[in-house]
């Protein structure tokens, strides 16, 4: 009986400790191209067009910046994939959301995209629940809704879970070890 009862505390264990994995799909991600292709604006009668250049310096100073946005996108190869769809021709949801903030404030500065950046940071996403910022943060595209977040919110509740999974197996041991025959 006790084998029994140890057994299926350490069973258990590692049933509670074994991450939950997620069986949902989503299509492979394809790496960027050499170069970006510019997107063409206008604010008044004036167009304007965000070149590669401007691209690089908006993520750069404005995603990678960790006083705007709190996950490390720096090290994800498809990084521009946050305003870019996938074939990396045009816009995403987010991306054209972008765009037409940005043309409301004028030339595509990066003071001018942060603004148009924070202008939208707290619009819906396109995955259920989030915001765009709250997307960003969390590891995830806010332009494709099959984008999953890399940043486990959950974590914060492991350290409760480890106590109460260890109160729980001193309990069991306890009780099968001081048990009168």
């Amino acid at each position: 009986m006790r084998f029994k009862l140890i057994i299926a505390a350490l069973f258990a264990l590692i049933l509670i400790s074994l991450p939950a994995v997620s069986l949902a799909s989503s299509p492979s991600l394809p790496l960027p191209p050499a170069s970006l292709p510019s997107i063409t604006y206008y604010y008044g009668s004036t167009h304007y067009s965000i070149t590669q250049a401007e691209w690089n310096s908006f993520f750069a100073d404005v995603i990678d910046n960790k006083s705007y946005v709190s996950y490390n996108w720096i090290n994800v190869s498809t990084q521009d994939l946050i305003v870019f769809d996938l074939s990396y021709t045009g816009l995403n949801p987010y991306g054209l959301e972008l765009v037409v903030a940005l043309s409301g404030i004028g030339f595509p500065s990066v003071q001018n995209m942060t603004k148009a950046f924070k202008s939208i940071e707290n619009k819906p996403s396109q995955i259920p629940g989030y915001t765009n910022i709250q997307a960003l943060d969390a590891g995830a595209y806010p332009g494709f809704s099959f984008s999953k977040p890399v940043v486990n919110h959950t974590g914060e509740y492991i350290g409760i879970g480890i106590i109460i999974v260890l109160f729980a197996s001193i309990f069991v041991l306890y009780y099968v070890f001081n048990r009168r025959k």
